[in-house]
């Protein structure tokens, strides 16, 4: 994944959001909720990324919020959010660990109340974190189901749900 992959990503997924707007209320009969992909996070928001997670912070996700900070599909499927990055000094209060010790950076979420992380470093999985309970920063590992061999994966999933 690198930069000139995530702004082609970004503009098609732009593109199938204008296309699931129009006309969404005829075919469903109530009015889209209000979708968004949106521009790249801000130098505090990076920076509060690399503070909060370190070396944890997995590259290609730190690449990703470089061009885009935040999206909001909330009438794809049951929804998918992937959360903008606090500044500096925030903390989102998301797990940062599993039990059985792997460390994790959660980065979105669905409308069925599941969040989705990445391992630490690169090249890891996405998982979906559902069902398992959150002790201080620490989430349940039998909750954890890999869902995408990587982030591009996963974004490259979004795209065509939100296509469909």
């Amino acid at each position: 994944m690198d930069v000139g992959w995530v702004e082609w990503w970004r503009d098609e997924l732009r593109v199938e959001v204008r296309r699931l707007v129009e006309g969404f209320e005829a075919r469903v009969g109530f009015p889209p909720g209000e979708h968004r992909v949106g521009g790249p996070a801000s130098a505090a928001e990076l920076a509060g990324l690399r503070q909060l997670h370190g070396d944890a912070l997995p590259a290609d996700l730190l690449l990703f919020y470089g061009v885009v900070a935040e999206v909001d599909l909330p009438d794809v499927d049951a929804g998918y959010w992937i959360h903008r990055p606090a500044p500096a000094g925030e903390d989102p209060g998301h797990p940062r660990r599993l039990s059985d010790g792997r460390r994790i950076v959660v980065f979105g979420s669905d409308g069925g109340g599941a969040l989705f992380a990445l391992p630490a470093g690169s090249g890891g999985p996405v998982l979906r974190l559902s069902g398992g309970a959150v002790v201080g920063d620490v989430y349940d590992a039998d909750g954890a189901t890999a869902v995408a061999g990587d982030l591009a994966v996963f974004l490259s999933f979004l795209r065509r749900e939100t296509a469909a």
